[in-house]
C-alpha cells in the first residue's frame, strides 16, 4: 500500500524525472497484472466443460447418460456422452489437466468434430493427439459400458483396423509350406527364416526356483524353458520333457500349421489321438498357413477356438492381434469336449482375468461338476490352474495403455525397406525395442526414451513377481504342513486351499505373460495385488 500511494504521488509530483520514473513503474505494473489475468483466464477457461451437442430440451427421454475415463497427456480425462444406439446427443468433456494451448485445444475442438460428424474417425487435433486419443476413448469406454457398440459410431475398445478372415474347414486345403513362397515373396520369407537367430534358451526353473514348488507335480516343475523363435517350435515340443509316450496330440497345439490343418479338415477328434504318432509326420513351424490359410496378405485366423474365444467381437477386434492371439493366449483342454484346445471365455469383456478365473471355479462348466484344474499338488491337495501365455488377454484388457491405438504388428512387425526400395512387412517378430527406426518414427512422439521406460517397468514387476513368488512359495510349504499335521478343521482346510489356488492363478497370470508386464501394467499390477492379498488370508488362517 505505502508502495501504491508512493507511486500516485510521484506520478503528480514537480519533478520530471520522478514523473517519467513513475511512469515506467506503473507501466511494468499493468503489464504483470495483465499477464496474471490471462493466466488465470486461461486456467479459468481451460477447466470450462467443453461441450457439444443439441439443447437438452431435444434429447429424447430414451437416451442414456454415458461417462467414461480414460488417460490423456497429463492425466485422466472425463467424459460424460448422451446417446443412444442411433445417435449421439451430447459430448461434454467434465475434468482433464490437458496443457492448456495444446491438449486443451482437443478438448475445445474434438467433442464437436465427434458431434458432426456422429463419428469417432475423425482426425485428432493437430499437435494434440495424445489428448484426442484420451477423449476418443473415454467416450468409446462410456458407451462401451452402456452397452451400446462404440463401433455403430466408427470406434473400438481396441483398434481395428482390417476385419480378419475365418478359415474354411472342410476344405480339403493342404499346408502350402514356407519355402514355396520365397521366390514370390524374397523379403518376407528371410524375415521369417530369421526367427532362427532368436535361439537362446532360458531355463526358468534355475532363475525361478519357487517354480518346482509351485508346479509340483506337473511337467513345468520337471522342464520349463523360456520358448525361442518360430523356427523352434517343432524342435522345442519334441525336446521337452513335458512330452513324451502317453502325451495328447493336443501338444502340438500352435506349434505347426500342419497340426491345424489337420484339426481344421478332421474335426477335433484330432486333439485326442497321440503326440509321438505325429513327430515324424509334422515338419512345417508355425510359418505362413498359421496367419493366411495360404492365401497372402489376407489375415485369415485359422485356429478355430480362437474364433469362439471371442465370440460376436470377432469384427471388433484388428485381424493382427486376431492372427497372434490365435497361439498367445491362455487356454485349456477341455475334458468334455474330446480334451480339445480351448478358451475360457467367449468374448472381449470374459477375457479379464477374474471372469476366466470363475469359468475355471464353476463346476457346472466340466463333466466332473468340480472347478477345472491342470494338477493336484499331491502335498497340499490344492487342485491347481496353470495359465499359458496370455498375451492376448492382457494387451486388450482393461486397463492397457495402447490397446486404441496399436496392433501387435504396429510394435512387433513394422514395415521394413529392402536394399532395392521394396517395402514389405517386416516378419522377424522382433522386440519393438530392438527397432530403432521404429522408437524413432512413432514411439518417440510420446515416450523421450522408450527403452529405459520400459526396461524400468519391467524391472519393478519382477521385482513383484519374485518376492509374491515366494510368499506363495512359503504358502505351500505351510499348506504343506498343516495337511500333514492335520492341523486344520475340514473347513478351514477347504478355504485355505480355495484362496491359495486363486493366489496362484493370479500371479501365474502375471509371471507367464511374456512381455513381463508391460503390455498392460495396470492389470499386471491388479493381479499381482489379488495373489499377494489372497496369498496373506491364507496364511492368516494359519494363525487363528
Amino acid at each position: 500500500m505505502k508502495k501504491w500511494k508512493k507511486l500516485m504521488r510521484n506520478l503528480h509530483s514537480d519533478s520530471k524525472k520522478l514523473r517519467r520514473e513513475a511512469r515506467a513503474d506503473l507501466i511494468g505494473l499493468c503489464c504483470a497484472l495483465f499477464l496474471v489475468v490471462v493466466a488465470i483466464a486461461g486456467i479459468i477457461v481451460a477447466n470450462i466443460p467443453a461441450r457439444a451437442g443439441v439443447k437438452d430440451s431435444e434429447v429424447p427421454e430414451t437416451a442414456l447418460t454415458l461417462v467414461g475415463t480414460a488417460p490423456g497427456r497429463n492425466d485422466d480425462i472425463t467424459v460424460t456422452v448422451v446417446a443412444d444406439n442411433e445417435k449421439i446427443y451430447q459430448i461434454k468433456v467434465d475434468e482433464h489437466k490437458e496443457t492448456d494451448g495444446i491438449g486443451s485445444e482437443a478438448v475445445k475442438q474434438l467433442p464437436a468434430k465427434i458431434f458432426q460428424a456422429q463419428s469417432l474417425k475423425v482426425d485428432a487435433i493437430s499437435g494434440a493427439t495424445i489428448s484426442s486419443n484420451g477423449i476418443k476413448n473415454a467416450i468409446i469406454k462410456a458407451l462401451d459400458e452402456g452397452g451400446i457398440k462404440p463401433v455403430t459410431f466408427g470406434g473400438s475398445v481396441v483398434k481395428v483396423e482390417t476385419v480378419a478372415e475365418k478359415v474354411q474347414t472342410h476344405s480339403g486345403v493342404t499346408v502350402t509350406l514356407a519355402k514355396d513362397w520365397s521366390d514370390e515373396y524374397p523379403y518376407i520369407y528371410a524375415s521369417w527364416d530369421s526367427t532362427k537367430e532368436n535361439s537362446e534358451v532360458t531355463d526358468y526353473l534355475v532363475d525361478y526356483p519357487m517354480l518346482k514348488t509351485l508346479y509340483e507335480p506337473y511337467g513345468f516343475s520337471k522342464d520349463y524353458k523360456a520358448a525361442r523363435g518360430h523356427a523352434y517350435t517343432l524342435e522345442d515340443v519334441v525336446e521337452t520333457k513335458r512330452t513324451g509316450e502317453n502325451s495328447k496330440a493336443s501338444c502340438w497345439t500352435c506349434k505347426t500349421p500342419q497340426f491345424t490343418n489337420m484339426v481344421n479338415e478332421q474335426g477335433i477328434e484330432v486333439y485326442g489321438g497321440s503326440f509321438m504318432e505325429l513327430v515324424n509326420v509334422l515338419t512345417e513351424p508355425i510359418s505362413c498357413y498359421t496367419c493366411h490359410a495360404n492365401t497372402p496378405g489376407v489375415v485369415t485366423v485359422t485356429h478355430t477356438y480362437l474364433i469362439d474365444g471371442v465370440g460376436e467381437d470377432f469384427e471388433s477386434i484388428d485381424a493382427a492381434n486376431l492372427a497372434c492371439g490365435q497361439c498367445h493366449n491362455e487356454y485349456f483342454f477341455d475334458p468334455g469336449n474330446g480334451g480339445a484346445t480351448t478358451l475360457p471365455h467367449t468374448s472381449l469383456a470374459s477375457m479379464s482375468p477374474d471372469d476366466i478365473l470363475a469359468f475355471y471355479n464353476d463346476g457346472s462348466n466340466f463333466p466332473d461338476g468340480e472347478p477345472f484344474a491342470d494338477y493336484t499338488n499331491p502335498r497340499t491337495g490344492v487342485r491347481q490352474i496353470k495359465v499359458q501365455h496370455p498375451e492376448i488377454e492382457t494387451f486388450l484388457g482393461e486397463g492397457s495403455q495402447h490397446r486404441g491405438d496399436y496392433t501387435c504388428a504396429d510394435c512387433h512387425m513394422a514395415m521394413a525397406e529392402a536394399e532395392d526400395g521394396t517395402v514389405y512387412k517386416d516378419h522377424s517378430l522382433i522386440s519393438p525395442l530392438d527397432n530403432p527406426a521404429l522408437i524413432e518414427n512413432e514411439c518417440s512422439k510420446c515416450h523421450e526414451d522408450l527403452v529405459a521406460e520400459v526396461r524400468a517397468e519391467q524391472e519393478r514387476i519382477e521385482a513383484r513377481t519374485y518376492s509374491i513368488g515366494y510368499e506363495l512359495e512359503f504358502l505351500t510349504e505351510r499348506l504343506a504342513k498343516a495337511v500333514e499335521d492335520n492341523e486344520l478343521s475340514d473347513e478351514d482346510l477347504a478355504a485355505v486351499r480355495s484362496l491359495a489356488r486363486d493366489a496362484q492363478f493370479y500371479w501365474d497370470f502375471v509371471f507367464v505373460e511374456n512381455a513381463e508386464g508391460v503390455h498392460n501394467p495396470k492389470l499386471t499390477d491388479y493381479c499381482l495385488d489379488m495373489a499377494e492379498k489372497l496369498c496373506n488370508q491364507a496364511l492368516g488362517m494359519f494363525q487363528r
